[in-house]
């Protein structure tokens, strides 16, 4: 009988690969448990031991307040954690804190400090209201409430405003009006040939512009504003600088200008105490239920009085 061939088995290298397999499988397993075990004692020690503020730098422009002022409103201590530092809040915290403060921005450099620029309100508008004057910034915060408008800045009547508090934002009781207000600033933020000296948007449906003291433009309602005040300085560009007048709006492109000499001496946009009220020209008044006291004859507004043999029209 033949012999068959015998098959050697080794039996320890057979159990050795089993192993490594095994122990292969669960490799992935064991090195993602040291990188979140890694990922946590990092973690860990960067919000208590590491990227703590050692310096607080304070950059920009705020002469009102010392660098020990914005600090303090900043709220912020040596230790604090950067990490876990918000820099929105800290911002929002000066921003509220300091009246005189417009802007702030906050940055973290790492490992250890914290950088808070400033930059200081500027006083921009006369916000007048029924008992008193608010004087705002560019952007619109409440810097004072007093009762006499700050010389030389441009004076706003009409804007019915809801908050009275230094420190907070504008904001009018209509909200069209803070529409028209913001839209207005962004206007007079660029430099104007003939500057906006007064405002009046007491109706807001017709509302008056003074430019540079001498030239009064009823420009109707807010639609196509930014048109409606390049329209009216390219035409008081074109009249030239010893004019003193009233322009209007005539359509939707052209202005109406009525010179002071003609029509009387110039009346200053001033605040609407009443409903009803009374105009005074050169030559007499008239009351508004149409009644003329005196001999000579009046209009009602030198505003829409037509004067067709002096009357020069713009587009």
């Amino acid at each position: 009988m033949p012999m068959q061939d015998v098959k050697k088995t080794d039996m320890k290298s057979e159990t050795n690969v089993k192993r490594v397999r095994r122990r292969n499988r669960w490799l992935p397993l064991y090195i993602a448990v040291v990188l979140v075990l890694t990922a946590g004692v990092g973690v860990a020690l960067s919000t208590t031991v590491f990227f703590n503020v050692e310096n607080i730098v304070v950059t920009g422009e705020a002469e009102q307040y010392t660098v020990t002022d914005i600090v303090k409103a900043a709220d912020v201590c040596s230790g604090d954690n950067l990490i876990k530092l918000n820099t929105d809040e800290v911002a929002k915290r000066v921003y509220d804190n300091l009246i005189y403060i417009e802007t702030v921005d906050v940055q973290k450099k790492f490992p250890d400090e914290l950088v808070i620029n400033v930059q200081k309100c500027r006083e921009s508008y006369n916000i007048v209201y029924d008992n008193g004057i608010l004087l705002a910034s560019a952007t619109g915060k409440i810097i004072s409430n007093s009762m006499e408008a700050a010389e030389g800045l441009p004076i706003f009547y009409g804007y019915l405003p809801s908050i009275l508090s230094p420190g907070e934002k504008l904001k009018s009781q209509d909200e069209q009006k803070d529409k028209i207000f913001y839209l207005f600033a962004k206007i007079m933020s660029r430099e104007l040939s003939s500057p906006i000296t007064s405002v009046d948007m007491t109706d807001k449906y017709n509302m008056r512009v003074c430019f540079d003291d001498r030239i009064i433009f009823d420009l109707g309602n807010w639609n196509e504003l930014e048109y409606k005040i390049t329209l009216a300085e390219n035409v008081i560009d074109r009249l030239g600088i010893d004019k003193s007048g009233y322009l209007t709006m005539v359509g939707n492109n052209q202005c109406s200008f009525r010179d002071s000499s003609v029509v009387g001496e110039l009346d200053p946009i001033k605040p609407v105490e009443t409903q009803a009220t009374t105009t005074t020209t050169e030559t007499g008044t008239t009351n508004a239920n149409g009644a003329n006291s005196g001999s000579t004859e009046t209009t009602t507004t030198v505003v829409t009085t037509t004067v067709p043999e002096e009357e020069q029209q713009y587009q």
